[in-house]
């Protein structure tokens, strides 16, 4: 029998565009030939499913195949839902609370709402950009996904009494080291990730007298597709060296997405309440000095 049903969120692949050297072994998702990478909330589900019930939301459905056959994720429990509608949420929460009474088990949650999604055209299509050039109307969009979207399921489930009968209930939230270590170009990611965590070390606190326990994890960039965009790698490189690593291209150092599922494991494995893990890649860029 699995340990409890685990809610995750912002599921998304995107089509390989670029591989790196850079020594971390990677896992691509396969479907018809085609290779996919995984964000991090997909290589949440890619580590936990094993031992875990998953239940998932992401923004399309085309990624149900796949995360099913290389997965394991059934595909009646991938949702396409956009967590900035409240009407969609409910009906979401209502799918949850079935399956929970279904199986009879706790239900834990994993957020990633920081899919960097923005109706605003950004410079180079890139999130990366000088303080001269950053499109600042962007940062509404920006905050709302790791922000609007966090609230506006946690409460859904409080409405629910998701967690109501549970002796303990865990809240992972993923964000990025930029939410506390800001590096040049990094304005718009660093401003949405700060909003964020600033948000979820306030309802660590609300949470924790209901026995809710909030845990935050801030990777290092990581290969999701992000850095598949010329401008945003070079410009990455660029950024790195100043800070005195002396990456190329083809050898940045980035993280896998099972790395950042494995973190989320941890937190949901360990019997303790973990408050925050920050995780980078070796060689990447120092953190906060460390």
């Amino acid at each position: 029998m699995k340990k409890a049903i685990v809610v995750i969120t912002g599921v998304k692949l995107s089509a390989l565009k670029r591989e790196f050297t850079g020594g971390q072994i990677v896992t691509y998702l396969e479907k018809d030939g085609r290779k996919y990478k995984m964000n991090a909330a997909a290589g949440a589900v890619h580590q936990l499913s094993k031992d875990y019930e998953i239940i998932a939301c992401g923004y399309s459905k085309n990624d149900a195949p796949i995360l099913e056959t290389e997965c394991g994720l059934m595909a009646d429990r991938f949702h396409e839902v956009d967590l900035l509608q409240q009407d969609e949420v409910a009906a979401f929460v209502d799918e949850i609370l079935k399956l929970k009474e279904k199986l009879g088990l706790p239900v834990h949650l994993v957020h990633y709402g920081g899919a960097s999604d923005t109706k605003t055209p950004l410079p180079n299509d890139s999130l990366l950009a000088h303080t001269w050039d950053l499109r600042a109307e962007a940062l509404p969009d920006l905050v709302a996904n790791n922000c609007v979207t966090l609230i506006n399921l946690l409460q859904a489930m409080k409405r629910a009494e998701i967690f109501a009968d549970q002796p303990i209930s865990k809240v992972v939230f993923i964000s990025a080291a930029a939410a506390v270590r800001a590096k040049q170009m990094l304005g718009l990611d660093v401003a949405q990730k700060g909003a964020g965590h600033g948000l979820i070390r306030t309802i660590a606190l609300d949470l924790t007298p209901e026995n809710i326990f909030v845990t935050e994890i801030m990777p290092g960039s990581t290969d999701t597709g992000f850095f598949d965009n010329d401008f945003s790698l070079e410009t990455a490189v660029e950024v790195t060296k100043n800070l005195g690593y002396h990456p190329t291209a083809e050898t940045y150092p980035l993280f896998t997405a099972e790395q950042i599922g494995d973190a989320a494991k941890y937190t949901l494995d360990a019997n303790c309440n973990v408050r925050e893990i920050v995780l980078l890649p070796y060689g990447q860029f120092p953190h906060l000095g460390a």
